[in-house]
């Protein structure tokens, strides 16, 4: 893969993270469901995009001669964590759907696990080439 379309997945994957976290948190504080939902649905979207990323192997690592990782390894453990990300959301959704118990806490949980990957994919687009 050339570094601009990698640079052009993660910026992909960085506006819909915040959009996703926007959303969310907007819908979640103004008691909006249908605007929290659709921040969910982001993040599902987000998810899907992982995989596609992930199992058409568009990203390449190639052969390290060094023990620094490069860019397209911590790309590749962005796109894991979106994966797990997405597990969370899911669980969430359910919880919603059916009025479970922990409803706000797993949303809690996505909010923060969307977070730490909008600053992990942020610092990894910050990198030296």
């Amino acid at each position: 893969m050339t570094s601009t379309l990698l640079l052009q997945y993660s910026s992909i994957s960085q506006w819909a993270l915040f959009l996703g976290i926007a959303l969310t948190l907007f819908g979640w504080f103004e008691k909006k469901n249908k605007i929290l939902v659709a921040g969910q649905f982001l993040f599902l979207l987000l998810g899907l995009f992982a995989i596609w990323v992930l199992l058409s192997g568009q990203v390449n690592i190639g052969q390290t001669e060094s023990k620094n990782i490069t860019k397209e390894m911590k790309v590749l453990s962005f796109y894991r964590g979106v994966l797990i990300l997405n597990g969370i959301n899911l669980i969430s959704l359910f919880l919603k759907l059916f009025k479970l118990r922990f409803q706000k806490a797993s949303l809690a949980a996505v909010i923060l696990i969307a977070l730490m990957l909008f600053f992990m994919i942020f610092n990894i687009l910050q990198m030296p080439a």
